[in-house]
């Protein structure tokens, strides 16, 4: 194989699949990045056998070929080389000879014939839909998945498409998140868990732009393709929660309130409240007003936010963290929330319709 390609286009390939090489493997090989010189392209794969990365660059193919280069080492010294040309040629096999400039460096191979093969194109379901609008059901729930391996269904989101209508779910069992869109043309049905981890490398690796991912599914993976960049992930198995059976159906209590204006004040609560077990807050609701305190050995702060009230009025202990982050996920400029008593969950969504859902169970206090 011999080829040359710009550096900085070969170093931001690189940083994009090595987000898929785990640093807890038991087979060396998969430390490994594959190159493969055909045509005019040069294609980086990079996997864990969990999550495949696959990004394609632009190259002047002079040899074709195929090699597995230590991904990490790979990474950092190309990544150090600046936007000028970039050698590569490798005729051996087991040795990659890397040219730059009036500089030169070798780096051992992985033997190529060792390396799984990941990418496949079975897929029976597919759909497509913004960049833009992905990344954003993304970040509104994944957080909300768990990260223990309690329940390792609940590491991961999932996604259902009915016709035009997509929705994604996340829960950890002490919160909820569930965002919905609309696809522009319609899908089969889908039902699948995704592990949240795949779903965040995606949203890190998508524009906040008009262009378009399509996604594949079969019933066990998920492909993600971005043009240049696939993601290739493996489906969760198992049976997701019923998770819409502890939705509360009623409310005692609701309010309006400015999202901007809450999260900036749960932001400085929080530098009390992140010294106290489950980062835990007092909230009393009453006459169009919202009271938060935080207590703590080093101190306590009291803060009021104005509010839109119906209904009576209402006294919790809350896990600020959790509040917080669904706060940062909304765009909204104003909120709903609304409450059942002090125990049960407490929903947050917009103030008009249904395009996302945060439930949080609030926290028990003794006495």
């Amino acid at each position: 194989m011999k080829l040359y390609c710009n550096g900085l286009d070969l170093a931001n390939s690189l940083a994009k699949v090595t987000k898929a090489i785990s640093g807890k493997t038991n087979a060396p090989i998969l430390e490994g990045v594959k190159l493969d010189a055909y045509g005019d392209k040069l294609t980086l794969t990079a996997s864990d056998t969990e999550i495949t990365i696959e990004n394609t660059i632009n190259a002047k193919i002079m040899l074709e070929g195929e090699i597995v280069v230590p991904g990490k080492l790979m990474s950092e010294l190309v990544r150090k080389m600046g936007s000028q040309q970039v050698e590569l040629e490798c005729l051996d096999e087991k040795v990659l000879n890397i040219k730059y400039m009036d500089s030169e460096s070798k780096i051992m191979l992985f033997k190529t014939d060792e390396y799984p093969k990941f990418i496949d194109n079975e897929y029976e379901n597919v759909f497509s839909m913004m960049q833009s609008q992905l990344k954003d059901m993304v970040n509104k729930t994944a957080f909300c998945a768990a990260i223990d391996d309690t329940r390792p269904i609940l590491k991961g989101c999932l996604l259902k498409v009915k016709g035009k209508d997509i929705s994604f779910v996340a829960i950890d069992g002490l919160r909820l998140a569930i965002t919905k869109k609309q696809l522009s043309v319609p899908s089969g049905d889908i039902n699948v868990v995704i592990p949240a981890r795949a779903l965040n490398e995606i949203s890190k690796l998508m524009n906040d732009n008009d262009e378009i991912v399509t996604i594949s599914l079969n019933n066990k993976k998920i492909m993600a393709d971005m043009g240049h960049t696939k993601v290739i992930a493996q489906l969760l198995e198992g049976e997701f929660v019923n998770y819409e059976r502890i939705i509360p159906r009623d409310s005692v209590t609701e309010i309006k309130v400015n999202r901007e204006q809450f999260e900036q004040t749960l932001d400085r609560v929080s530098i009390i409240s992140r010294n106290v077990q489950a980062n835990l807050i007092k909230i009393e609701i009453a006459e169009n007003v919202m009271k938060i305190d935080a207590n703590a050995e080093i101190g306590n702060i009291n803060e009021k936010v104005p509010i839109s009230l119906q209904g009576k009025d209402m006294r919790l202990a809350i896990n600020s963290k959790f509040l917080a982050d669904c706060l940062k996920a909304i765009d909204s400029e104003y909120l709903k929330m609304n409450f059942s008593s002090s125990i049960q969950p407490c929903t947050i969504t917009p103030i008009n319709g249904d395009e996302f859902l945060y439930l949080i169970l609030p926290v028990r206090l003794m006495g």
